[in-house]
Order: structure tokens, then C-alpha cells, then sequence
């Protein structure tokens, strides 16, 4: 490497490499254990044998593990050929290490995009890749450079580019555009071969698992499979041969017959079909000759780059999914096991269950730490990156990781992911000469009902039980399962919600202070009425954390279907009385939808006490729209009296009659009060009145509501079960008029119509606070498929309804939470990354608003005569703001270094915790000065935010004794 021209490069895109905490490294330098996390060792090791130059990550100032985010390649040689630098895209494409690299020359620094697919050329058989820019080393401006400065790599800033809208996209990922056209081959395979679908799945994957095991070869050329070792079955030459020969019953005995534990087993039925099958189409598929370009899929990938999770994501999909399973992606099962097994934590003896193991995708990521925690140790104690023998694999994986799965489809395919994964750690010498594998079903993968399961086995034998439950809501014979299986529920289980079974059964396999890690359904867990179960269960473990994925509920962003979700953890001890918990709502960012890695900052975090985990329903639809403040200012609301106790009493003493609106469904009851009457419809229902009605023709109804059938009578109020843009979408009605159950109507006797008119009216006086309340508090507003804006007849009986209306006047705190609830987090919730507030750049205006929220809340507390704080003119680079606030009199104007100004912040850093370093949000002190550092991005620089950053800094001044 030419030391001038890397030297230009890092300057020019400002990797600052002489600085002790850049976290720019080179493959070719040698490294300390303090300089280099071992987890970086890793990316360093695969990025060397791929001839990277060096890898800039992403740290973190909490304990996440490092992100690799970028490879940089030296070709100021000419070292890679065009056709090596397209097969060099096609193996870092293939593996999905990174999602953007850099090639530098003489000249230029090429960006690529590492989730673009290659180019095939069908009539040359080549690949090829183009940069998506190219920027020259040497200009007279260095604007165009800025975009890919580390900097925006540091704080994650870089993925929320505008200008990056469309690239580095999940979509183009090789994962996704495998498992596509695997299924358009299969689709195509099992119409031109009449195999059995399932017998076709399984000839597939085995079939993808030879050709992974054919293309294997290590840095000396040796392969898997001994020289002409297709040979034998009728002088093939190649695995697609012996399919084209019919030999394939042939060679998956004599592969099941070497390797052992029953991986290439097929009955004698399926040997028969086999035999006879003719497979020609398959092997033209595999081996790319093939005339339909929209089928070649093999020569875009390097097979022995495929991460091993992978494959196994490719078998899952072939098989049968159940209705009640969610399927991990496998990014989130790596942060469960990055949370619950830092790769800086090794320890002895560790013992995992996954209770439902489904493919095994949490298997092979336990596995992989495992293996890894064994690296860890070696390297501590010699210094040398090692890698396990045969031996040492089979160890772990016998002691150390077990599974259960009712399903033998899914057994099957945990046994066959974690052989997968074995084969991974072994050179390709190693695989055919001394691998056997064991059957794991004998002794680690069981097979059958998790609860049964349960009943047979030992308890308190697991460090760690980590899994994906079923989620079944209302599950059909849930007393007979409890009674099939002698199961001790000491507490009721809401809905009959088969996950939250598991997870109170599960705490019984684990060792005292051993941990759980599931994900669930996040209704049933925290946002559903559920609070029985919530105190029971977080009285009896330690809950340190729940990352609350409920805002990547919609279909693809994290899961293949709409499901809100939550990941919790949980220790088999009883936690302390003060014991405060970290309740994580993780937004929709760019990174999160297209799976680069989960965006966590600051002010995604919630502490959460003991006492109010327990026994508040609020507080976890406060934190995702709003944080503490938000919590305390709908606790104050929650006070004063409820449009439900005013209704109730007043039917109770005045005849007052309410309810949701009648159903036709089924049609099972007759109903004179509908039939025949005047009805709206829903859709009708609008803000400015009722557009048009029409005469009910049902006759049979399922749900008629005779019971409240006066609500439909006049006087009455009808309020549709939707937030309004200006106003509920609520009517006074002095005629008759029945309506559908998404209306709420509430009737009152003749004489007490003011009554109703001023329930109309104190909603309009009072809308956009009554909105924000039913918001924080609805367990179905935002939360489910409703987009934020749907609501429910308990809600609008939930809403404040004070005898003194001067009780719902806002403070100045209250009513910028109110304005920024309103104005920005309900959007948030609906249209994530493309919300206002994670697209716009902060303006001039909104940081001297943010300035002024943020001195006004100081101020009260700090004010000492002339004494204030006071914004000072904010610094605004191309990755983040830096705001100082000065405290002194109105005329205190202190210099700020021209380094600060020019926004190089060396100096507020100097003396900084190293943790410091890695923080997206930042507060720095400096004499008289506090300086806030963050993105610019909108969200960091809300009114509400200045608040919570106030309350931060105060903290902070009583921490250090002022």
C-alpha cells in the first residue's frame, strides 16, 4: 500500500486514524487487546483473506457489539482486475458482512454498493459491477467527499442521507434475492418434475447443501470433496452432472453413509421417486445454463461467502409455516444473543435451551458465540486467533445447546442448521476427513410439546433460555392443555395467550440468576389490559430490559406479517424494591427497516421503577410517544374525573343508556328496533355532520343491542371510533338513528339534552389534549394494524371529564409535550422513517426554539440574580449540531475556540470517558459552558427533547456535586 496515497484517502474523508479512539484498522497492522475489541478481530480476520486494506466500525458507547461499516481496498497497484473486483463484489455481496466498501486508485476513490447484486452476462457467462460514484482523490473541492465522511459512519448519521434513499436496500440483500429466486425455481421445479412438494423442498436444499459444500475451498485451492470424487457415479464431473445422471439416490447414501447423523437420509419411498425422477431441469438451474435469464441464480453467488444462516432460511421457507409462528429474522436474533452473551463475557459450563426452535435460527447464533467465546479465551491466553477442531465443535454443541419444537419438520431443520454451522468453522479438508456428524435428536433436540417437554425434564439446568414462542391468541382447549401436562399456572394467563405460557413456564429450566430472552406479542405483554399478569411475573424476576419492537410492526420491516412484538429478558431472581428497569422503544429508521442494524439512542430509553413496572398500565405507551414527561402529564389527567364515571352515574341515577352499535355478521337474531329504521353508515360519519342516511333492510342481526337499544333513540350522542384531524367526529342528534358497532352512542332521557350538547362541546374546547390522552393511553391506537389513529369505546370513556374544566389547563412543560405528541410522534408511529421528524434537517428556527425550551427549563432552578443560561450561536457541520448554552450574565458572551467553531471537537473530547466517543447525543462541559452534540436530524431537536436534555444536564450538575 502506497503510504501517500492512503494517507490522502483517510484525510479526505476524515478517518483521523492518528487519533487513540478512531476505530479505523488495518489488515496488515498488528493489534493489542485494548485497541481492538475481539469481535472486531473477526470482521478484521474475514475482511484480510477478502484483501481489504482496512475496516472502519461503528462503536458503541453501551454495550452493543461493534458494526463493521465499511471495507476499504488499496488497487493503487492495479492489483484487482475488473474481473476480480466483480468477483470480489459477488463474495462480500454473497456473505452481507457490510453494505458499502471503498476501492482507491491513483486517481479516483469508487464507492460500491455491497448489497447490490453483480451483473450476469448470459452470452460471455462473466459478472461484472460498476460503482454507484466515484470521486476524484484530488479536486479543489471536497464537497461531494463530505457525504462519505467517517464521521457520519461514527454517529450512524450516513444511512439517513437523503440522497442514499435508494440504496443499501434489504430488498437487493442476497438473502432476499436467493429465497426469491429459489422459490421461483421451486415453483418451476416441482410443475416440471410432478415430485411431491415436500419431497421436491427436500431435494432442494440437500441439493444447495452439496453445491455449499462443493464450492468450499480454503486459500491453498483445496475443496470438500476429494479430487474427481463425482467420478464414480457415471464419470460425472460435477454435482448437476450426477443429477443429470440420475445418480443422485446414489450420492446422497454414500454423503449419509460418510457424514452420519442422518443429514442426507432419505426413506426408501423417496429413493425409489428419486431414482426414476428426471432431474435434468434441476441441474440446469443449479449450474446457471438455462435459458430464462429471470432464473439464473447460481453464478451470481460465492456459495462459500453465504452466511450460514442463510441456508437455513432457505429450507424454513420451504417448509409447511404454521399460523401461530412468527419467524425471527436473523438480525434480531444476533442483538438477542449479542444482549444475553457479549462477546467479551466468555463463560464455562454454559448451558441454552431455545423453546421453540422453529429453523434454529437462535441456535446457530448461540452456537457461533459459543465458538467464538472459546476463540475469546485462546486469544487471551496465547495471543493467536485459533479455530476449534472437530472435536472441540462437537463439544459445544453436545453440552451446550439444546432446542424443543413439536414439529418434526422444524426438528429436522434445527439439526440440519446447526450441521450447516459446524461445517462453517472447518476448512474443507477438515469436513470430509474428519467430520461425522452426531444426531442431535438422540439427546439435544427434542421433539414434541414444549410443555411436555417441560413435565419429563430437569429443572433449574439452563444459563440461558432464548427462543420465539408461538403466538396464539385464545388458544382452543387451553384448560385441557394445562391439565393434559399437570401445568401449575399460579397466575392467570390473559387471553389464553399460548406465548405468555411459555414464557411463565419457562423460568422453571432456568438456574438461579439464569436469564430469558423471548420475543412476544407486545399487546398481551405490555399494552393490552393485562396488568394481573405484568405484576405477578415482574414481581417474581428480574426484568433488566424490554426492547419494544411494536413501532416495526407493519409486514417486511421486521417481520414477514403485521405483528407488534417485544423482546423481553428476564433473570430467575427477585429483583430489588428499587430495582429500575430499561423499558427500549426502538423507532423505525432507515437502518432498522432495511435491516442494516437496530438504531438505539438515548432518548429511546426509558427508566422504569419497580413499583411502576408492576402496577401501571400507562407508562409503556407514554415512553413510545413521548418519555417520562409524557407519563407524568397523562398520571396528573389520570387524576381527575373520567367521561365513564360520569356517564355511568348518570345512568345509574338518571336512566342514561350507552354502548357501542349493532352487527349484522352471522344474522342470527331478529331485531324490530333495526329493521325498517333510519341508519348511518361508518363511512358517513364525518367531522362536519352526517353526509347521508339511508332505511335499514336486515332482518336478522348478530349483535342487535337490545339490551341498549334506547341509545339509538334521540337525544342521543354518536361519536365514531376514529380521531378526527380538528375534532372527534361526534354529533348531537335530536332524531332517531341507529348505527353500526365502530359508533359509540350515548342516550339520555328527554330534559337532559344541554347535558349531551356539552359533552360535544367540551370535546371540541378540549380536543387536541383529549387526543394526545386517549393516545398515551390506548392500547390500540398505534400500537396494533390501526396506524395511530383509531380508537375504542373504552378509550373515549377513559378521556378526563373534570367537574372544574381549569383542571386540564396546561403548564408551558405540558404544552410543548402536548404540541410535539401531536404535531410529531403520532406521525412517527405511523409512517416511521418517513415521518417528518427523521427526514428534516433542524432549521435555524426550530434550534432557536429548542434554545429557548431548553434555557426556560434551567432557568427556574439556576437563576442566580444575573445569573442564566443563555443559547450561543449553534455550530452546524454536515454530521451533527453543537449547540453551547452559556451561564453567565446577558452580556456573558465567552469564546469558543475557531477549532470548535470549524467543528472539531478534540478538545471538549480530550478528557472524556472513551465511551463518550461513541455516543450519538453528547453533553460536554466546558468551564461556563454546556455543549449539546447531536445529529441533525429533526427528532434531536424538538421542544419536548430540550426538556429531557434540561433534566439530563441537571442530573449531571447533581451528580458532580452542584
Amino acid at each position: 500500500m502506497k503510504r501517500d496515497t492512503i494517507d490522502k484517502v483517510i484525510e479526505t474523508l476524515e478517518f483521523n486514524q492518528n487519533s487513540n479512539l478512531s476505530s479505523l484498522f488495518f489488515t496488515s497492522q498488528q493489534y493489542n487487546q485494548k485497541e481492538l475489541f475481539f469481535e472486531e478481530r473477526l470482521v478484521l480476520d474475514v475482511a484480510k483473506k477478502l484483501n481489504a486494506s482496512a475496516v472502519f466500525f461503528r462503536r458503541f458507547a453501551d454495550s452493543q457489539t461493534s458494526k463493521p461499516q465499511l471495507f476499504i481496498f488499496d488497487n493503487t497497484t492495479n492489483k484487482f482486475s475488473t474481473n476480480q473486483l466483480a468477483e470480489l463484489h459477488r463474495k462480500i455481496w454473497s456473505s452481507g458482512i457490510i453494505p458499502l466498501y471503498y476501492v482507491f486508485d491513483k486517481t479516483n476513490i469508487n464507492i460500491y454498493d455491497a448489497r447490490k447484486q453483480v451483473k450476469y452476462d448470459k452470452g460471455t457467462k462473466t459478472i461484472s459491477i460498476d460503482p454507484f460514484e466515484s470521486l476524484p482523490l484530488i479536486t479543489d473541492s471536497y464537497k461531494q467527499h463530505q457525504k462519505y465522511s467517517a464521521r457520519l459512519f461514527a454517529n450512524g448519521s450516513f444511512w439517513e442521507q437523503k440522497e442514499f434513499a435508494n440504496n443499501f436496500l434489504s430488498k437487493e440483500t442476497s438473502e432476499n434475492k436467493l429465497i426469491e429466486g429459489l422459490k421461483d425455481i421451486r415453483k418451476h421445479f416441482i410443475s416440471e418434475s410432478g415430485l411431491d412438494s415436500n419431497l421436491a423442498h427436500q431435494l432442494l436444499v440437500l441439493s444447495i447443501l452439496v453445491k455449499y459444500l462443493e464450492e468450499r475451498k480454503d486459500e491453498h485451492g483445496n475443496h470438500v470433496f476429494p479430487n474427481n470424487y463425482f467420478n464414480k457415479y457415471q464419470n460425472s464431473t460435477s454435482f448437476c452432472d450426477v443429477l443429470r445422471k440420475g445418480k443422485v439416490v446414489e450420492l446422497f447414501d454414500d454423503l449419509s453413509t460418510h457424514f452420519n447423523g442422518k443429514v442426507f437420509q432419505l426413506n426408501n419411498n423417496e429413493k425409489l421417486i428419486l431414482s426414476k425422477a428426471n432431474l435434468n431441469q434441476l441441474a440446469y438451474y443449479l449450474d446457471g445454463n438455462i435459458d430464462n435469464g429471470q432464473l439464473v441464480i447460481w453464478p451470481l453467488y460465492s456459495f462459500e461467502y453465504l452466511p450460514v444462516e442463510l441456508i437455513s432460511r432457505i429450507y424454513e421457507e420451504f417448509v409447511d409455516q404454521r399460523s401461530d409462528a412468527v419467524y425471527t429474522p436473523i438480525h434480531l436474533a444476533r442483538l438477542m444473543v449479542d444482549e444475553c452473551m457479549p462477546i467479551s463475557e466468555p463463560k464455562q459450563n454454559y448451558k441454552v435451551i431455545d423453546v421453540s426452535c422453529g429453523s434454529g435460527v437462535f441456535l446457530v447464533a448461540v452456537f457461533k458465540r459459543l465458538v467464538q467465546w472459546w476463540q475469546k479465551e485462546r486469544f487471551d491466553k496465547t495471543g493467536i486467533l485459533e479455530h476449534p477442531t472437530v472435536d472441540n465443535l462437537k463439544a459445544i454443541l453436545k453440552n451446550s445447546v439444546h432446542g424443543v419444537d413439536i414439529e418434526e419438520a422444524s426438528v429436522k431443520l434445527s439439526v440440519f442448521s446447526l450441521s450447516i454451522a459446524l461445517c462453517d468453522m472447518l476448512t474443507p479438508t477438515e469436513i470430509w476427513m474428519n467430520l461425522r456428524f452426531d444426531d442431535l435428536r438422540e439427546r439435544n433436540i427434542y421433539e414434541g410439546d414444549f410443555f411436555e417437554y417441560l413435565s419429563k425434564t430437569e429443572k433449574e439446568q439452563f444459563d440461558l433460555a432464548i427462543g420465539n414462542p408461538p403466538f396464539e391468541d385464545k388458544k382452543k382447549n387451553f384448560g385441557k392443555l394445562l391439565d393434559k401436562f399437570n401445568i401449575n399456572s399460579e397466575y392467570h394467563i390473559p387471553r389464553n395467550q399460548i406465548a405468555m405460557l411459555f414464557l411463565q413456564q419457562a423460568m422453571q429450566l432456568l438456574k438461579p440468576n439464569g436469564l430469558l430472552s423471548f420475543v412476544m406479542p407486545s399487546g398481551p405483554l405490555l399494552y393490552n389490559n393485562t396488568l394481573e399478569f405484568r405484576k405477578e411475573f415482574f414481581s417474581r424476576y428480574k426484568v433488566p430490559q424490554i426492547i419494544d419492537l411494536s413501532e416495526l410492526r407493519d409486514a417486511h420491516v421486521l417481520f414477514e406479517k403485521t405483528i407488534a412484538t417485544a423482546v423481553i429478558f428476564a433473570y430467575n431472581t427477585i429483583p430489588d424494591k428499587n430495582h429500575v428497569l430499561t423499558h427500549i422503544g426502538v423507532k423505525r429508521t432507515k437502518t432498522t427497516k432495511e435491516r442494516l442494524f437496530f438504531e438505539i439512542d438515548h432518548y429511546d430509553m426509558h427508566p422504569v421503577s419497580q413499583e411502576v413496572a408492576e402496577n401501571d398500565l400507562a407508562i409503556w405507551k407514554s415512553n413510545l410517544m413521548g418519555g417520562n414527561q409524557l407519563y407524568y402529564l397523562v398520571n396528573r389527567l389520570r387524576q381527575l374525573r373520567t367521561l365513564g364515571d360520569f356517564i355511568k352515574d348518570k345512568k345509574e341515577k338518571n336512566g342514561w343508556i350507552y354502548g357501542e352499535g349493532y352487527q349484522v355478521a352471522k344474522r342470527t337474531n331478529l331485531a324490530d328496533h333495526l329493521t325498517g329504521k333510519l341508519k348511518v353508515e361508518t363511512k358517513d360519519i364525518t367531522e362536519e355532520g352526517i353526509i347521508k342516511t339511508c332505511i335499514e333492510t336486515e332482518t336478522k342481526f348478530q349483535w342487535s343491542r337490545e339490551p341498549n337499544k334506547l341509545m339509538f333513540k334521540a337525544p342521543h350522542i354518536i361519536v365514531k371510533e376514529r380521531f378526527g384531524s380538528r375534532r372527534f367526529i361526534a354529533h348531537y342528534l335530536d332524531y332517531d338513528l341507529i348505527f353500526k358497532d365502530d359508533v359509540v352512542g350515548i342516550h339520555s332521557p328527554k330534559g337532559q339534552e344541554n347535558e349531551l350538547i356539552k359533552i360535544i362541546n367540551y370535546w371540541d374546547s378540549y380536543y387536541s389534549i383529549l387526543k394526545m390522552y386517549a393516545l398515551a393511553n390506548s392500547a390500540k391506537g398505534g400500537i396494533h394494524r390501526s396506524g395511530g389513529y383509531i380508537l375504542n369505546m373504552k378509550d373515549i370513556f377513559n378521556l378526563p371529564y373534570p367537574e372544574n374544566e381549569g383542571d386540564l389547563k396546561l403548564s408551558y412543560h405540558e404544552e410543548i409535550i402536548k404540541e410535539d405528541v401531536l404535531n410529531y410522534k403520532l406521525e412517527e408511529l405511523s409512517k416511521g422513517e418517513k415521518a417528518k421528524i427523521n427526514i428534516q434537517t433542524v432549521s435555524e428556527s426550530e434550534l432557536m426554539q429548542f434554545g429557548e425550551a431548553f434555557c426556560n427549563s434551567l432557568n427556574p432552578i439556576y437563576q442566580n440574580g444575573n445569573k442564566s443560561f443563555n443559547p450561543l450561536t449553534p455550530i452546524q457541520t454536515l454530521s451533527y449540531t453543537c449547540f453551547p448554552f452559556a451561564y453567565g450574565d446577558d452580556n456573558f458572551r465567552p469564546q469558543i475556540s475557531t477549532k470548535i467553531q470549524d467543528g472539531d471537537l478534540s478538545e471538549l473530547m480530550e478528557n472524556q470517558n472513551e465511551s463518550v466517543h461513541y455516543r450519538r447525543v453528547l453533553r460536554l462541559y466546558q468551564k461556563d459552558i454546556v455543549f449539546l452534540i447531536k445529529p441533525n436530524t429533526l427528532k434531536y431537536w424538538l421542544k419536548s427533547i430540550a426538556l429531557r436534555d434540561a433534566s439530563d444536564v441537571m442530573n449531571d450538575f447533581i451528580n458532580s456535586g452542584y
